[in-house]
């Protein structure tokens, strides 16, 4: 089976990766964005119609089911993808439910992109969990795009990091929710400016677990032959980006078993 998993950029690979990991069988096939990026900066309008636009090249690859593994993008326009196909659609959203329950202090910080951050559905998932919780909606315009830079940002990077890791020190945060795929690639980044006694939420296993519903629900005897044989067959992986084919070697960088990947092109939508 295929399937499909996008991005504005390299964040989606952390989500990848954990499909990758606990489902090695499945053949996956990964768009990253960067001709549109970032996405942060882009209006609902923008990002709702290019999400129809990367639906119907998901279509075109023939997968089976689309992770949308990019939080802007599930805020701003998941609706207006599904219903512009047929095909399973999975969102990813800030994992603040388990982080309300984790925190011991009651102080947790759910960090963005400006887009996200100022989402209704944020909001909405923040009020329904947070019981008597302090909570920090902080926010990054560069954070993501800087990532995708990588490693010539390096430096720019853990600064940043610092000096929201600093902000939220000073708030007394235990909790952090990384509600951006593209932050789980500098976690240690994270780890190692806040300290061990924080904890740090990314929601890569509850989306792995979301696509195996959907796809059972979806292709009942076509997944479970797939998932059957998981253990014994290798995916391939393959790698796409909307912009120029320099922009391959920064993807291929995150991807945790490179062996499987079997091709790497340039694509339009």
């Amino acid at each position: 089976m295929k399937i499909g998993v996008m991005d504005s950029g390299a964040g989606g690979l952390t989500i990848l990766n954990a499909i990758h990991q606990k489902y090695p069988g499945l053949d996956l096939v990964y768009l990253a964005d960067d001709a549109f990026a970032p996405y942060g900066s882009k209006s609902i309008t923008q990002l709702q119609d290019r999400l129809v636009k990367v639906g119907r090249f998901f279509e075109r690859e023939s997968v089976c089911a689309i992770v949308v593994a990019c939080n802007t993008a599930t805020v701003a326009a998941i609706d207006t993808l599904r219903a512009s196909t047929t095909l399973p659609i999975i969102g990813v959203e800030p994992a603040v439910k388990p982080a309300f329950r984790l925190s011991k202090k009651r102080r947790v910080a759910v960090l963005a992109t400006p887009v996200t951050a100022q989402s209704p559905r944020l909001n909405q998932l923040i009020e329904l969990w947070k019981a008597d919780s302090h909570v920090a909606i902080m926010s990054s315009s560069t954070l993501a795009f800087d990532i995708d830079a990588w490693p010539e940002t390096e430096e720019k990077v853990k600064l940043t990091i610092q000096q929201l890791s600093d902000n939220m020190l000073a708030q007394n945060i235990d909790t952090l929710v990384l509600a951006c795929t593209h932050y789980p690639l500098v976690k240690k980044l994270f780890e190692k400016a806040l300290g061990k006694e924080c904890e740090i939420i990314e929601p890569s296993e509850g989306v792995t677990a979301q696509l195996i519903r959907r796809l059972l629900e979806s292709y009942p005897i076509e997944s479970q032959h797939a998932l059957a044989a998981n253990q014994s067959n290798t995916g391939r992986i393959d790698l796409c980006s909307t912009k120029e084919t320099h922009c391959m070697q920064r993807l291929t960088q995150w991807v945790d078993d490179s062996d499987a990947i079997s091709l790497n092109r340039v694509v339009s939508l």
